[in-house]
Order: C-alpha cells, then sequence, then structure tokens
C-alpha cells in the first residue's frame, strides 16, 4: 500500500511539474497574450516591419533622422506596446530611435523567448545601423524586461551607452520574491543580466523606482554589484514601478544619460 501511495504522489507531482512547466512561458511573457492598443500615436510613416532571421514579421517604428545620426534603441517591458514610448521619440527630433515589439507582443508575430528576443534585438540593431549609415553613437534604453534585453545587447553588440529602467539581476530572482522557492523548481527563461554584466565596458545609467513593488531593490542592487568594467551611475525616483515614466524630470534625466 506505501508504495502504491507513494507512486499516487509521485505522478501527482510529474503532472503538477508539468502542467507548470506548460504555464511556464506565460508566466514570463504574459504580454504575449494580451491584447494591446496599436499606439500609432500619429506616427504612421514611422511604422515598420523587419524580418527577424527565421522570418517572423517583427512591427514597430523607426524614427529616422538621417544619415549618422545617434541612435536611441528602447526596449519595453511586459505586457507593454512598445509605440507607448513614441512620444519620446517624436519630441527629441535630434537623434533616430528605435522602437520594435517583441515577437509575440503588439502586431509582431511568433513566440517570445529569452534566446530568440535577444536574436531578433540584434537583428534589428543592424538593420538599423545600416539605414544610418553608421550612427553618431548608440545607446540602449531597457526598462524592466526590456533591461535584460538590453543588457545582452550591449554585452554582444559595440555600443556607447547603456540605460537600465527598474532593471533586475534575473528574472528568477523577482519572481521568488512574488512566489516563494516554486519559480526556481520551473524551467523558465531566467534573463540573468548579473551574468552578462561583467562583459560590459560602455558607460551604464541605473534609473530606479525608489519604492518598486515588482523588481526588489536587493535585485536591482545585485545586478549593480555585477558590473565589473564600469560603476553604474545611479538615479532614484520617489515612485513605484509603473509610474517611473511620469515622474518629474525623469524624461531630462533620461535623456542626459544618451550618448552624444
Amino acid at each position: 500500500m506505501k508504495r502504491k501511495a507513494y507512486a499516487v504522489v509521485l505522478l501527482c507531482i510529474v503532472f503538477l511539474y508539468g502542467l507548470s512547466a506548460c504555464a511556464a512561458p506565460s508566466l514570463v511573457y504574459p504580454g504575449a497574450s494580451m491584447e494591446m492598443p496599436d499606439c500609432n500615436y500619429g506616427s504612421e510613416q514611422q511604422h515598420v516591419s523587419l524580418k527577424a532571421e527565421d522570418g517572423t514579421a517583427l512591427r514597430g517604428w523607426f524614427f529616422n533622422r538621417g544619415a549618422h545620426t545617434p541612435l536611441v534603441v528602447l526596449y519595453t517591458g511586459n505586457a507593454m506596446n512598445v509605440g507607448a514610448l513614441n512620444d519620446l521619440a517624436e519630441a527629441d527630433t535630434a537623434r533616430s530611435y528605435l522602437l520594435m515589439n517583441y515577437r509575440g507582443y503588439g502586431d509582431s508575430e511568433g513566440t517570445p523567448s529569452e534566446a530568440l528576443l535577444v536574436q531578433d534585438a540584434r537583428r534589428c540593431l543592424s538593420v538599423a545601423r545600416k539605414k544610418l549609415g553608421t550612427p553618431a553613437s548608440v545607446t540602449l534604453v531597457g526598462f524592466s524586461l526590456g533591461s535584460g534585453v538590453a543588457t545582452q545587447v550591449a554585452a554582444a553588440e559595440q555600443v556607447d551607452a547603456l540605460v537600465l529602467i527598474c532593471p533586475f539581476d534575473s528574472i528568477t530572482t523577482v519572481a521568488c520574491n512574488m512566489v516563494p522557492f516554486i519559480p526556481r523548481l520551473l524551467p523558465l527563461d531566467s534573463w540573468n543580466s548579473a551574468h552578462f554584466a561583467p562583459h560590459i565596458t560602455c558607460p551604464v545609467s541605473i534609473l530606479r523606482a525608489q519604492y518598486d513593488s515588482i523588481v526588489p531593490p536587493s535585485s536591482t542592487d545585485a545586478l549593480m554589484r555585477a558590473f565589473k568594467a564600469v560603476e553604474p551611475k545611479v538615479f532614484n525616483f520617489e515612485c513605484d514601478h509603473n509610474d517611473i515614466f511620469g515622474m518629474e524630470g525623469f524624461t531630462t534625466t533620461l535623456r542626459r544619460q544618451f550618448a552624444p
């Protein structure tokens, strides 16, 4: 009887793990299953569609301000359409901006994963560089999930500045802060930014929310310690995670971090 009981318990554990594993992608990328607004914001002429390496159509906006202008690439957070940040690009006519929705987000096709999102980001950056005929500088800006994308791209590509907004050391740390221990048992994309931070040599700026209820302060602190070649400049805003873009002085501080 005991063996049967153990077998039943084991089967239940395997079943629950399998069920959780199937649900794992939606835990990391909830935005991929959400209906998002179009976010054109009067930028119809800047709307572009690029092909990923596997042929997947990625859609977003490219504000081309002319050959050799400085380029700013924006990577957004989860459950966001990157077009919501178009106002930053429209107000700054001295720089070119690239804003592409992750695969599965907005009207981009495909299913997201850590490896594919980073691959797509590098592909889109390469296309933008060619269109600008070598930009004067490249600044990568990543918010929340986008901080993980930006960090990995900056570790692999030659860029001039990296700006991280509400960043984390890894998604696992953030998830465990919400649901202790369980995320470590699931096959989640880890987005381990702390692993890539030591390979970054360009100037790094971190804009953090002092009362962040999503990314725990200890996670951002751990990421800051992971940088070895550079010492990040840190700016604190008295707000929660999703309120930081609306804070007084945020946009001005953000733009001051861009490479010239």
